[in-house]
């Protein structure tokens, strides 16, 4: 695997960053990604919601989303114990480089995160199982301090290392019927689709043909973010 191909994530911009939420996922397997544009080098955070956190327990509406991904599977909550050479929001590279070493292999599934009150959603993710088997360990850092997450194994959600441009989308699961959720559900969707379709790893060139789109993107992403965290951060 090339070396050069490790760094390729989600959102850029050329303007303040607080304007644009950050979104999880692994947009090209890193959690940031520069564009170039016009001789300028952006970077931006990758595509998970950074008001939503590991959640608290193993709700209702936490197996609900599990039965929808993984029938008859449940998640388990794993502590974080992160190698030294491990790199937050890479998991793939981080589990296939110790699976190379030391052997035992990928275990592919979710990380489960939920923002309180309004949606809970399942984020592509591996952790490693040694080869004398589970229990597994999850030894990519969290980018926002967490020691544990919750993982749904799903065996069937592998990573294509050969085509590391396409990346899974978040699937989500909104705990009520409010047009707001739905809204952000959308613009996170068409995020992904519209990073999805950019070309190669690492630092790309975005031309100023498609750099409107991007913008315009990321606006509609912000809005329906700072709509829902006016209802639902207030509560």
């Amino acid at each position: 695997m090339n070396e050069s191909s490790l760094r390729r994530p989600a959102v850029v911009s050329d303007r303040p960053p607080a304007l644009f939420p950050a979104w999880h996922g692994h947009p090209r397997r890193s959690r940031s990604l520069a564009i170039t544009h016009d001789n300028v080098l952006y970077h931006a955070d990758s595509r998970h919601n950074m008001r939503a956190g590991v959640p608290k327990e193993i709700s209702k509406k936490v197996l609900e989303l599990c039965e929808r991904i993984t029938p008859g599977l449940q998640p388990t909550f794993i502590s974080i114990t992160p190698n030294p050479d491990c790199e937050p929001a890479d998991c793939f590279v981080n589990v296939y480089r110790k699976v190379q070493r030391e052997g035992g292999r990928i275990q592919y599934g979710w990380s489960l995160w939920e923002w309180p009150e309004a949606f809970i959603e399942a984020e592509h993710h591996a952790v490693y199982e040694p080869l004398t088997g589970p229990p597994w360990l999850d030894i990519t850092p969290c980018d926002r301090g967490s020691r544990r997450r919750l993982f749904l194994p799903d065996d069937s959600a592998t990573y294509d290392f050969e085509n590391e441009g396409v990346l899974r989308d978040n699937v989500r699961l909104a705990f009520s019927d409010d047009p707001l959720i739905e809204e952000l559900f959308k613009a996170a969707r068409k995020r992904s689709a519209f990073y999805n379709q950019l070309p190669g790893v690492g630092v790309i060139s975005i031309s100023a043909v498609e750099d409107p789109e991007r913008q315009k993107i990321e606006r509609r992403v912000a809005r329906a973010t700072l709509a829902l965290a006016q209802k639902y951060d207030a509560k």
